[in-house]
């Protein structure tokens, strides 16, 4: 049986934090080239995006469907690569604790030859940018009890996003991972256009950290963007943000000393989508 339980979420040293999100963060390219490699761009979605499998805390990559149906995943757990079916059998597995990202690459096209999809290179080379992510960088001293705690901020936005949509009677997208920031994002629309290029919407998300802020952050976004100097304050600790985007952040230092983290965390991404949403429909 699945759980939905929080975790509660703790101090640890911004150091070992942007030194493990670093090591996450290329891991889990080797999870997106799948898609990246495998998938025919038939449609617009994103084909290279991740899910959190909360059952089994992994991330993982979408459904390859050729002569047999697989999928790769992350376990943030055990720091392994797993190739799965749709029965969930374990088609091949990689231990990248001490090993390189080369390895895993050099693990991965030995899968998919014997998957029957022919040898192919696979390389580092993505259509986006990643700061600081090479194929060198060596997977040693990763903290397993610490890196699953970093899976706890996925795993809690995870639960939050499940909710929110449950109580929303706006549409939603489905949760995803963005390889490129390995945030996690669940988009609201609140104005259907009939074209989702030009659809009204608004992002809730979670963010590792590094890009707009130093530490791991929750944040509501609009799109598109909107004025925000004359909302309301947030509870306290978040602020508003204009600065490239519009919308809300949540540092999670702000929250480390609560013991309800969850209403709170709930109560922002409420507060912050409510406000944003009047404005955004005028």
């Amino acid at each position: 049986m699945i759980k939905y339980d929080w975790h509660p979420l703790r101090y640890v040293p911004p150091n070992i934090v942007l030194t493990l999100n670093t090591k996450l963060h290329l891991a889990a390219q080797n999870v997106a080239l799948v898609g990246l490699h495998y998938i025919k761009q038939a449609d617009e979605q994103p084909y290279n995006t991740l899910s959190w499998i909360p059952g089994l805390w992994r991330m993982a990559g979408r459904w390859i469907e050729k002569t047999k149906t697989f999928r790769s995943s992350l376990s943030i757990t055990s720091f392994e690569l797993f190739l799965v079916d749709k029965k969930l059998n374990t088609l091949g597995q990689f231990l990248l604790i001490d090993k390189k990202f080369n390895q895993s690459l050099l693990w991965l096209e030995e899968q998919m030859e014997s998957l029957g999809l022919g040898h192919q290179h696979l390389s580092l080379k993505i259509p986006y940018k990643v700061k600081g992510l090479h194929q060198n960088l060596s997977f040693g001293g990763v903290d397993l009890d610490l890196l699953t705690h970093l899976g706890a901020y996925y795993h809690n936005t995870f639960i939050l996003f499940r909710d929110f949509r449950s109580q929303s009677g706006d549409a939603t997208s489905e949760i995803r991972i963005w390889p490129q920031f390995l945030n996690q994002t669940i988009n609201i629309i609140v104005k259907d256009s009939g074209d989702e290029h030009l659809d009204t919407y608004v992002i809730l998300g979670y963010m590792p950290g590094g890009v707009y802020a130093k530490e791991p952050c929750f944040y509501v976004q609009s799109r598109p963007h909107t004025e925000v100097t004359a909302l309301k304050p947030l509870p306290k600790g978040a602020y508003w943000n204009q600065t490239d985007w519009t919308g809300a952040l949540l540092p999670v230092s702000t929250i480390w000393h609560l013991e309800d983290q969850q209403s709170f965390v709930f109560s922002f991404y409420k507060n912050a989508f409510k406000q944003l949403k009047k404005v955004l429909l005028g």
